[in-house]
């Protein structure tokens, strides 16, 4: 609902602009371009790199702020390093574009290729040590191993635990901990599952278990 309001008032907002601007009374107004892009910020990415991108928008400059749409920034949307996107108008004549970078999260090895997965699902570039990041193999099914590894960041199951997580063919995945325990998923997985073998390895009975299978439903392997 409140997107939904928010729509209408910028709707009524920019339906009257428009029409004040085009009344007789503002005619002159209008000749002078005052709405026209002369100032433009990019925000989010190191100095060097907001300036790249400055540059690469620049035809930008001069027109008019009022009618510019999201079909301006297709480009922008679609790269691999940015997980969110904010465009700010400052009336009259400034674009604010502010960029919320990926963060790397996974590394993928796949037939001795290493990729860094980014928090937006898409393959990053980057620089960063790789030692810092749990790594996911037997699968090169980007899309999958997104949504498995976001599912994940969204249990009780601690990210900071984790050192791998390892796909099989059958659907399914194991989740290696730094405390040298291994967790077997059933294929059939989801949030209730994953926040449920967090509450396993809290409890005094599972202490010393090596292995958790949770493969058969309904049922608890362990082996220690």
């Amino acid at each position: 609902m409140h997107q939904k309001t928010g729509k209408k008032i910028k709707f009524f907002f920019y339906s009257l602009l428009i029409i004040i601007l085009t009344s007789t009374n503002n005619y002159k107004l209008l000749n002078k371009n005052i709405f026209n892009i002369k100032y433009i910020s990019v925000e989010g990415f190191s100095e060097e790199k907001n300036e790249l991108i400055k540059n690469k928008i620049k035809d930008l400059y001069e027109k008019n702020i009022l009618f510019i749409s999201k079909n301006y920034f297709k480009d922008l949307l679609n790269r691999n390093d940015i997980k969110y996107l904010f465009i700010k108008k400052n009336f009259p004549n400034k674009l604010i574009i502010n960029f919320i970078p990926a963060k790397p999260i996974y590394i993928i090895e796949n037939d001795n290729n290493k990729i860094i997965l980014g928090d937006n699902g898409k393959i990053l570039k980057t620089e960063q040590k790789e030692n810092n990041f749990p790594t996911v193999s037997g699968s090169d099914d980007i899309e999958n191993i997104y949504n498995v590894v976001n599912l994940i960041n969204l249990s009780n199951l601690d990210y900071k635990m984790i050192s791998e997580i390892k796909f099989f063919k059958s659907g399914r995945f194991d989740v290696y901990l730094s405390k040298g325990i291994i967790i077997k998923y059933p294929i059939k997985f989801n949030k209730k599952i994953i926040n449920y073998s967090s509450e396993l390895l809290n409890r005094k009975e599972f202490t010393n278990s090596k292995v958790i299978d949770l493969r058969i439903k309904n049922k608890i392997i362990k082996y220690e």
